[in-house]
């Protein structure tokens, strides 16, 4: 997941009231072969080994915990979850390692069964279909890619 943005947090939405208050990266230790690109023959080849999931379960709380308590927030206290849906084990992992309310993910899992895995831009989509409902701000957007590297943005009212 790739935000692309403006200095100071400056890039918002006057349509929607949502701003882009944080955001980082993370690469999770030792896990570089646990997703893999390469280029082949026709195109991209995408490897995702089978403890990936585990992997996301061990390590995301401490992390996200830490990242949040830097903008004074808790886990607890946010309301939305954009999470990028690499597949229904990956949300799973997530969701039971962060703790989160059964619906929390409800988003991501419609968009996944919907759209299915549109790489980068789905946790776009799954944001548009949180942008619909009131009480999802404070909202955090969750990606992971190659490394295993951990894209994450905050989201506010503006």
């Amino acid at each position: 997941m790739a935000l692309v943005g403006f200095p100071n947090s400056s890039i918002h939405s006057t349509e929607t009231g949502w701003r882009v208050a944080a955001s980082t990266s993370y690469v999770i230790p030792d896990s570089a072969e646990m997703m893999t690109w390469s280029i082949g023959n026709h195109g991209f080849e995408m490897t995702l080994s089978s403890a990936l999931p585990q992997l996301i379960h061990d390590q995301i709380r401490p992390w996200l915990s830490q990242w949040l308590a830097t903008h004074d927030l808790s886990i607890e206290e946010i309301r939305g979850w954009a999470v990028h849906p690499g597949g229904p084990r990956i949300l799973t992992a997530f969701h039971e390692a962060v703790d989160l309310p059964a619906d929390a993910l409800r988003h991501s899992y419609n968009v996944l069964q919907n759209y299915g895995n549109m790489s980068s831009a789905t946790v776009f989509f799954i944001l548009q279909q949180m942008m619909q409902e009131e009480n999802h701000l404070p909202c955090v957007a969750l990606g992971f890619g190659p490394g295993i590297t951990v894209e994450a943005a905050l989201l506010k009212r503006n």
